[in-house]
């Protein structure tokens, strides 16, 4: 009975997932990528189709040691998915040129079925160029772009046609502009836009850059470079979010409504317009957040400023960061008067360095960490690539070396030299040669990749000694994990660079004979 009643019970509990709804299983497999999607098939006929009817699509050529067989899948999944399905979201990281074949069938076959999300990232590879006419599309409501340390480079037209686009972030890119003496606006012609991120992108070839919105509700601009003279001007009458972090430039910015500002600068390159420095147009914010160097400047006006009323009446709380590294700023009374004076009941802080230095290191071991799981990723593609490859490069060479083992004997009988035999066995000199270069070159990145994972290791673990308990704690975790995934990697590289160099000694007396 006990052993029955066992296989009901594991029997209905094997059932729960395959009787969910499809629309449910869909959302469950969108956290995996379509590959693993796939897969599930072999689980039985309930789910033998599932995933041709998923809306959410994430492609990721990292599963796949080769581009063409990437491409190949592409295909094979678009064609066999069913066509009536729209696609809600689609998530596409790759290597290489977005100008690929498979890049732009997922772009062409996402638009034409209305997809409102869309994330691509571009991992790591050569410089590639983005043309943002790539995204005409009167459905996408949500975009986001992953480059990767200014590697990668958008060709701005003056705009692009995303009338329904609500949220826009664009990571690690370059805007370049097809022509420098015109004033850029990029977002113009994007109606519904409310969220806009600029992350760690330069700026190159602009007189200038608009961000002209007017529903734009929340605008990031963090660590925005430039190469000359940038001037930004936002006219945002809606704005209620700014953030501002290590900006080089000047900005001329328009917000009646802004009820949160957040400006922090490390660089001390910043630059106010008039406008910004008397504040008037932001005199609605509630929560203000500025650095100890936009203090410094402001003081730098303090007989200005000393006769001017204190913009913000509805002030709630105003918040000082320390320029990271730099000495100690004092706020004059003017200046803090300036700010508080119309709003008595505003709470005012300042952020010890102690804190920022916590801060700053904390982010720099987690960026580490990313840097290190990259690595170790394309490290291990390109070992298992590598180590497939020789495997069949031994096995015509081991056949080979066992009958030219084999002739040798015979000759040593006859005493008489094989003319046939040994021209066949210089024919095969080349190759044999071939093998050994390919495996001296694994060896040499080997050693190459083992010295700079141990390196970047040394740098994350000296980072973190820095950190407080309460911030090394929830990053050591990861570091043990990526210590021990550095191991294993390490471990099977030199497992099979012994493997492919164990040979017999009477074989490698044939090769000298």
């Amino acid at each position: 009975m006990d052993s029955g009643h066992g296989k009901t019970r594991v029997k209905v509990e094997g059932d729960r997932l395959s009787s969910l709804p499809d629309d449910v299983i869909h959302k469950i497999l969108s956290f995996i990528g379509i590959k693993q999607a796939i897969e599930t098939t072999a689980l039985s006929s309930r789910w033998r189709y599932v995933w041709t009817s998923m809306p959410y699509l994430n492609f990721s050529s990292k599963d796949f040691h080769l581009l063409p067989k990437f491409s190949k899948f592409v295909t094979h999944v678009l064609s066999a998915r069913n066509n009536q399905t729209e696609v809600y979201s689609v998530n596409l990281a790759f290597r290489g040129k977005v100008s690929q074949v498979f890049a732009r069938r997922i772009l062409d076959y996402a638009f034409s079925h209305n997809v409102q999300k869309l994330n691509i990232t571009f991992l790591r590879g050569k410089k590639n160029e983005f043309p943002l006419s790539l995204f005409n599309s009167q459905s996408l409501k949500h975009l986001i772009l992953i480059g990767n340390n200014y590697g990668d480079a958008i060709l701005t037209p003056s705009t692009w046609e995303l009338p329904n686009l609500v949220t826009l972030k664009i990571y690690d890119f370059t805007l370049n502009a097809d022509d420098t003496d015109k004033c850029l606006d990029l977002f113009s012609n994007c109606a519904n836009l409310k969220s806009l991120t600029l992350y760690h992108c330069r700026l190159r070839g602009l007189n200038g850059f608009n961000i002209c919105h007017p529903g734009l509700s929340s605008l990031t601009l963090n660590s925005l470079g430039h190469d000359g003279c940038l001037r930004v001007n936002a006219v945002t009458p809606q704005l209620k979010y700014l953030t501002i972090r290590h900006w080089q430039g000047v900005l001329s910015i328009s917000a009646p409504n802004l009820s949160s500002l957040h400006y922090k600068d490390n660089y001390g390159l910043f630059e106010f317009s008039a406008d910004f420095l008397c504040l008037k147009k932001i005199h609605s914010v509630e929560f203000l957040t500025l650095s100890l160097e936009a203090i410094k400047l402001l003081s730098s006006f303090v007989e200005l400023i000393s006769h001017l009323p204190s913009p913000f009446a509805n002030l709630k709380r105003l918040k000082i960061y320390p320029v990271y590294l730099q000495p100690e700023v004092d706020m004059p009374t003017e200046v803090k008067n300036y700010l508080l004076d119309s709003s008595p009941g505003a709470t005012f802080t300042m952020v010890s360095h102690e804190e920022i230095r916590a801060v700053m290191n904390f982010k720099s071991a987690r960026s580490l960490m990313r840097e290190l799981q990259e690595l170790l990723d394309e490290w291990k593609e390109n070992s298992e690539t590598n180590t497939a490859r020789m495997k069949q490069d031994k096995a015509p060479i081991e056949s080979h070396m066992s009958t030219v083992h084999e002739q040798v004997e015979v000759e040593n009988h006859r005493e008489q030299p094989d003319t046939e035999m040994k021209l066949h066995f210089g024919g095969r000199m080349a190759h044999i040669k071939n093998y050994w270069g390919d495996l001296n070159k694994q060896l040499k990145n080997g050693y190459d990749n083992t010295g700079l994972v141990i390196s970047m290791m040394r740098e994350i673990e000296e980072v973190m000694t820095k950190l407080p308990a309460s911030h090394r704690a929830k990053l050591e975790e990861r570091f043990f994990g990526l210590c021990a995934e550095a191991e294993t990697i390490m471990g099977n590289v030199m497992d099979c660079m012994k493997i492919q160099c164990d040979k017999k000694p009477s074989r490698s007396k044939c090769l000298l004979s």
